[in-house]
């Protein structure tokens, strides 16, 4: 195949066809919904920081108890804080579907861009 044949649609993965939830709904929990979710959900840098801080800190929580702590989490109309506590919420249940847990999904994906990340996945 040449580059003059190659269409954007051939560089993707998945079908860019398929329908695709704009918005993620926190009461939308079919088996079918949840994987996607959690299969799609693309880790960032930036995400993967704020998974790493927020897991580090629920770990000390849990050796030492306390019941000074709470979580914030603040960002701009449509920059992914919904999604970003429903896959979060998925994670601290390790929730499974299809007979696969949000662990297993997450340690599929790509690391890389986070170096300072203690669940980076090497190499």
């Amino acid at each position: 195949m040449t580059a003059a044949e190659i269409k954007i649609e051939d560089l993707f993965e998945k079908d860019i066809r398929r329908d695709i939830d704009g918005v993620i709904k926190v009461d939308k929990e079919d088996e079918s919904s949840v994987y996607t979710e959690l299969d799609e959900y693309v880790v960032t840098g930036e995400s993967l920081k704020h998974f790493d801080n927020f897991f580090r800190n629920y770990t000390a929580a849990m050796e030492e108890p306390t019941d000074r702590i709470g979580v914030w989490i603040s960002g701009f109309f449509g920059s992914g804080k919904s999604h970003f506590l429903k896959i979060l919420s998925y994670l601290l249940e390790n929730r499974t579907v299809q007979g696969k847990t949000a662990l297993e999904f997450f340690r599929e994906k790509n690391y890389r861009s986070c170096n300072s990340c203690q669940y980076r996945k090497s190499r």
